[in-house]
């Protein structure tokens, strides 16, 4: 049960990155073209850390269906 339990924490970080992410990168999308030089990092950084995150609640759905 302690795996879960860890693994639920870092979602839950994970999804809290993720978002952050996704809204500067909304907010430096509104402001196109000024610092069109950042986009390319900031969506390879959004992107990871949504398939991180798609991965990680993979992982804890893996592991849920073991338990039972």
């Amino acid at each position: 049960m302690e795996q879960i339990d860890k693994l639920k924490e870092e979602i839950k970080e994970l999804n809290n990155a993720a978002i952050s992410l996704q809204n500067q990168l909304h907010d430096l999308a509104e402001g196109l073209p000024m610092h069109l030089e950042e986009l390319p990092e900031l969506a390879r950084r959004t992107f990871e850390t949504f398939s991180e995150l798609t991965a990680k609640r993979q992982e804890l759905k893996s592991l849920k269906s073991q338990k039972v």
